[in-house]
């Protein structure tokens, strides 16, 4: 038993963002079940007081639902289906982004994905909370789709790639399909706020817009103090700076132009290599 949780410990110090949020995910829904077992045995359960409400007024006395939902899940099923989501498409968005990038849009997508849920129970009249990752894994999958539209995929269980914007295209309209049948009306709505915060921000973190990435990265990514160093290194002057800059995203855009028209595949190694430096040096 010690071995296993020092394996498990290991495995979380050394995986990606994505991991260690699988592990979180994993280690809530572990402890929740045990808490429910031995103390909650009425209809009342433990994430109930870590759910995203269905209206503002709930939202003031339990605000802390609005991003603690995302790290709850309702059942087995639930939780595996999200985990797989976070690895696989956490996986495609590491290469082109950092670990920061990630944690951001996965918080705010969750946070986004409440807010449309709260919004909306005025028109649908839902009553019960909401937990899952689903709206953090959308922001994530979405922000994917503003940026590299045409990139090709490949679906478990199919033999042949899908670009990643028919894939977007197909989970809105079941979303708005199973929000105007009435079924998880609420859990639908969320999946729409996590797309849309995904999508939109990505469009600004493009231009270098990345305001929500400063709340995060002091919290999560604290920068430790540097030593001072004893002499300073030549500094670029602004054209030799910006000339690099230019040339460096013209490179670029003709990658990104060349995935738009034959896919991710058809790079080469070096175009490859070039194209994940700069998304983490972005």
């Amino acid at each position: 038993m010690k071995d296993l949780i020092q394996q498990l410990k290991t495995n979380y110090k050394n995986g990606t963002i994505n991991i260690r949020l699988i592990f979180i995910c994993v280690a809530v829904f572990v402890v929740t079940i045990l808490i429910n077992l031995f103390f909650f045995r009425g209809g009342l359960k433990i994430h109930h007081f870590f759910e995203a409400k269905p209206s503002f007024e709930q939202f003031f006395s339990q605000p802390w639902g609005i991003l603690t939902y995302a790290f709850f899940h309702g059942g087995l099923l639930h939780l595996a289906l999200n985990c797989l989501m976070i690895y696989f498409i956490g996986q495609l968005f590491l290469r082109y982004f950092r670990k920061e990038d990630f944690l951001t849009f996965f918080l705010f997508g969750a946070i986004s994905g409440a807010l449309f849920f709260m919004c909306f129970s005025y028109v649908f009249n839902y009553g019960q909370g909401l937990v899952g990752a689903s709206a953090a894994v959308y922001a994530i999958f979405f922000a994917l789709v503003a940026y590299i539209p045409k990139t090709k995929v490949q679906l478990m269980f199919f033999n042949f790639n899908i670009p990643l914007d028919y894939i977007g295209y197909f989970l809105l309209a079941f979303d708005v399909l199973m929000i105007l049948s009435g079924d998880n009306v609420g859990g639908h709505i969320s999946h729409l706020g996590g797309a849309a915060f995904g999508f939109l921000y990505m469009k600004q973190f493009e231009k270098g817009n990345d305001f929500l990435g400063g709340i995060v990265r002091p919290i999560f990514f604290p920068q430790k103090k540097k030593p001072k160093a004893s002499h300073r290194s030549t500094p670029r002057d602004d054209y030799e700076f910006n000339s690099q800059k230019v040339e460096k995203q013209r490179k670029v855009d003709k990658i990104l132009d060349k995935i738009s028209r034959s896919g991710y595949d058809s790079l080469t190694k070096e175009e490859k290599d070039f194209l994940f430096k700069s998304g983490r040096n972005g």
